[in-house]
């Protein structure tokens, strides 16, 4: 099973007023640090966690998502660090970069950059140099979808377009809202928006975001021949400095 199928359900593929009201917040919320952990499933068997750690600072974002994998007595260890950055041009979320390392089933290095309008990329895998380009919407990565996808959830918006950039291709994912479900999970009875990815007909994708949790994408689903995934949102911790009035506070328009 290839480790980066499961990108895709954590992109939040996997974050209360417009994106143009919290454009410049105050200082004190960019400081918090969220750490959210996955329990990942395939047949319903248990496979492993995954934990995204992002650090707020200013206008961008450290994100680094981590995780174990064992499918079959195949171990995977799978680790990423990214940037994501608030544009004011765009008045939306764009990625700088990312790092990928997979130890283990389809191991490699992976070195990803993008231009600062999201325009071109260049992707380094193990010494292998590609380009990419795009002509409408802006090259991301999958923690800059999730941010910008819990974004548009919190303003409200009911389609989603964007063109991922993987190591090794870019795609272009459609979703939509599909309504309001009430689902149990580990934080309770919670209120969730259900959302799907449209325009694939060979593929399931179904995300679960919470505004309960933080909009947090709490519950996912991806099946697909015989890929049967999910992952559920075991944990939700946020630290912000205790000197800041807002320490327990979120701000709106953060993943």
């Amino acid at each position: 099973m290839r480790v980066n199928v499961l990108l895709p359900i954590l992109a939040y593929l996997s974050s209360v007023a417009s994106a143009q009201t919290y454009a410049d917040p105050p200082p004190a919320f960019h400081q918090c640090t969220k750490t959210l952990t996955y329990q990942l499933f395939f047949n319903n068997l248990k496979i492993g966690q995954m934990t995204r750690v992002l650090r707020w600072q200013d206008k961008q974002a450290q994100i680094n998502a981590y995780s174990n994998i064992e499918v079959l007595a195949t171990k995977t260890r799978f680790n990423q660090q990214s940037q994501v950055y608030w544009s004011e041009q765009q008045q939306s979320f764009l990625s700088k970069g990312f790092r990928r390392e997979v130890n283990g089933l389809l191991g490699g290095k992976s070195d990803v950059s993008f231009s600062k309008d999201g325009t071109s990329s260049k992707v380094n895998v193990d010494g292998k140099v590609s380009s990419f380009s795009s002509d409408s919407l802006p090259l991301l990565d999958v923690d800059a979808i999730g941010s910008q996808m819990r974004l548009g959830l919190i303003e409200g918006k009911a389609r989603f377009e964007y063109k991922l950039q993987d190591t090794d291709d870019v795609n272009r994912y459609h979703f939509q809202v599909m309504g309001k479900e009430r689902l149990n999970s580990n934080f309770g009875s919670i209120n969730t928006i259900r959302v799907e990815q449209i325009k694939k007909s060979d593929r399931k994708l179904v995300m679960w975001f919470s505004p309960d949790v933080d909009y947090q994408l709490v519950r996912a689903t991806y099946k697909r021949k015989i890929l049967d995934l999910k992952a559920v949102l075991l944990s939700n911790k946020k630290v912000c400095p205790p000197t800041s009035q807002f320490s327990h506070s979120t701000p709106p328009n953060r993943p």
